[in-house]
């Protein structure tokens, strides 16, 4: 459990505690980097939910069949995780985009 130290090599609680903490991180890091995979919104089946972001037009899937999708680094509450998450084109705009969220609009990004 303590990465295999020896009660001898972990003499104050102190110590204890933070590789109690250290572990606590990496399996919520490791938990929620399953889930993350496992969500619908990883690779949507209908292209027309996901929007080009300039002309709002549906996107076309950039990585077909097989292949594996490309990986982000997102930063969260317990460290640094790899989001894998399917690319889209937009033929009229010449741009590849990721699909943000559900619910996300098309726009600029600004207020």
């Amino acid at each position: 459990m303590f990465e295999g130290k020896s009660q001898e090599e972990l003499a104050t609680l102190t110590e204890r505690e933070d590789i109690a903490v250290l572990i606590g991180r990496e399996l919520a890091a490791f938990l929620l980097e399953e889930h993350v995979a496992l969500d619908s919104a990883a690779q949507p089946a209908e292209a027309s939910r996901t929007c080009c972001p300039k002309c709002g037009r549906a996107g076309t899937p950039a990585v077909q069949g097989e292949e594996e999708l490309p990986e982000r680094t997102v930063t969260t509450r317990v460290g640094q995780i790899r989001v894998g998450r399917q690319r889209w084109q937009c033929g009229k705009c010449r741009i590849v985009f990721f699909s943000a969220r559900r619910s996300a609009g098309a726009g600029d990004g600004r207020f």
